[in-house]
């Protein structure tokens, strides 16, 4: 079990690659339009064609990523806590130094381009960025696994020791409520109740994702039941996992047309919760099923927080690259989508590689957790 939740880490991080290369991907089409096409940015023509159904499906693919590694850092405290009946606090201060330390590190390597290229920003613009994980796109992920971290021996462990049912269905109706505000928010409707549970969830801030991390300790510390369940349902969260992927991918596009905007910023909604979860268990459930390149998937596992760290802002620097030196390729998804996963992949990986083959390998830990 421990084996494939590695694997799930190794998959998890290579969905958050195709997450942000995607993102690029719809950049490059509707607002760079003008580096290839004497037209007027954003420039949103090209909204239904090939190109954007294809960056759609690996968008909705993608969709159990930040599930998954929640899920799995649930687990792993359970783990940790093993038969006591606290995880201690020296464990939790251990997780949350290994992530906050390499976490400021990049986030201050950020602060430095930023004031190259723009010149320096207010103190507190920079407190903010380190407090909300606002220095790049994927960054707000630290702030919200310390949170949970943080609330592990208060609440995670105690409540699913004794009274787990309690606490998924309370992780649950919370989550569910997040999910369900999103939607008058994505049709433009003036909701009162909407918009004040939007500003008490950012991603930032647990309620949007509390379930994932709180089934993960459930799961860990009810393993034989958990597996039980798994091998009765597996067929169902299998097919689940096809029936709701596709349902998320009609909806968004149904979402879309209905809110009448040229375009609409990606955000989670309940289908496509569903669909993560029926993902994450169908591959528990199939876990005698062997994984075709199992030591590459578990080693991508193991380096996964400094993959996640870093492949952002190496995706960022080729795409602006790209825009700068090359804009022919913008518009071409087949080469330039590939080119930034690529990218998100091989620059963390190699500069793992050199840290950890060098005199500077006793610093590993610091620079990518």
């Amino acid at each position: 079990m421990i084996r494939r939740l590695l694997w799930l880490n190794g998959f998890a991080v290579l969905g958050a690659v195709l997450n942000h290369a995607t993102g690029w991907g719809f950049t490059a089409m509707y607002w760079w339009t003008d580096r290839y096409t004497a037209v007027a940015v954003p420039h949103f023509a090209r909204v239904g064609d090939a190109a954007y159904y294809t960056l759609r499906a690996i968008e909705q693919f993608i969709m159990f990523s930040i599930p998954a590694f929640l899920f799995v850092s649930g687990f792993f405290v359970a783990f940790a806590a093993g038969r006591q009946r606290q995880i201690g606090w020296s464990v939790i201060g251990n997780r949350i130094k290994n992530l906050v330390i390499p976490y400021i590190i990049w986030s201050v390597a950020i602060f430095v381009l930023w004031a190259l290229q723009d010149g320096l920003r207010p103190w507190h613009a920079y407190a903010r960025s380190l407090l909300f994980g606002r220095a790049a796109a994927p960054y707000y992920y630290v702030p919200l696994l310390t949170q949970f971290f943080l609330c592990s021996p208060l609440l995670f462990v105690p409540l699913a020791r004794k009274w787990w049912k309690l606490l998924l269905l309370g992780a649950g109706a919370v989550q569910l409520t997040v999910h369900l505000a999103q939607y008058p928010l994505i049709l433009g409707w003036n909701v009162a109740a909407a918009q004040w549970v939007a500003r008490l969830s950012p991603g930032w801030f647990m309620p949007q994702t509390i379930f994932w991390f709180a089934f993960g300790v459930v799961a860990g510390f009810h393993l034989p039941l958990f597996k039980e369940w798994l091998a009765r349902w597996r067929w169902v969260l299998l097919g689940g996992t096809a029936v709701f992927w596709l349902l998320a991918f009609v909806e968004w596009e149904l979402l879309f047309r209905a809110s009448g905007a040229q375009w609409l910023s990606p955000r989670v909604t309940l289908l496509d919760a569903l669909y993560a979860g029926c993902f994450i268990l169908a591959y528990m459930a199939f876990e005698k099923v062997p994984i075709p390149y199992a030591r590459q998937w578990g080693e991508l596992g193991t380096k996964s927080f400094g993959v996640y760290l870093i492949h952002a802002p190496a995706q960022e620097m080729v795409a602006r690259g790209v825009y700068h030196l090359a804009p022919a390729l913008l518009p071409y998804q087949l080469f330039f989508l590939p080119l930034l996963v690529i990218t998100g992949l091989a620059v963390p990986l190699l500069l793992m590689a050199v840290v950890n083959r060098t005199a500077l390998r006793p610093y590993y830990q610091y620079v990518f957790g």
